[in-house]
């Protein structure tokens, strides 16, 4: 693994669906560029392969208007691009969320903390 790779894999993501995101475009024979044209001509987002990249690698955030266009562009629901093909339990979830920058708003155990 190269430094570069070090370094990104213990970076939180900023964001679930990179993952998913990848795996349903790959499983449908689509390229980034694919992708950044559908959301140009079809959906009006200026969205271009770099950034797609870098949702996928987990280090930009989406917005909501993104992730729902995302989600209608493969064909799956929201949940299935945020999570997978099957639904997390509360601890998954727990779990997933432990790898995840949050970057606007404090924690509530981080709260509770400071209480």
């Amino acid at each position: 693994m190269s430094a570069k790779e070090e370094d990104r894999a213990r970076k939180k993501r900023l964001n679930l669906c990179g993952p998913q995101l990848r795996r349903l475009r790959l499983e449908q024979h689509l390229t980034l560029a694919d992708i950044q044209a559908s959301l140009d001509v079809d959906y009006n987002i200026s969205l271009d392969r770099t950034n797609l990249g870098r949702i996928e690698n987990g280090e930009r955030t989406v917005t909501d208007i993104e992730l729902a266009v995302l989600a209608h562009l493969l064909g799956v629901s929201l949940e299935e691009l945020l999570w997978g093909t099957s639904s997390p339990d509360a601890s998954q979830i727990g779990d997933a969320l432990k790898d995840i920058e949050v970057r606007y708003a404090a924690r509530r155990s981080n709260q509770n903390e400071d209480a």
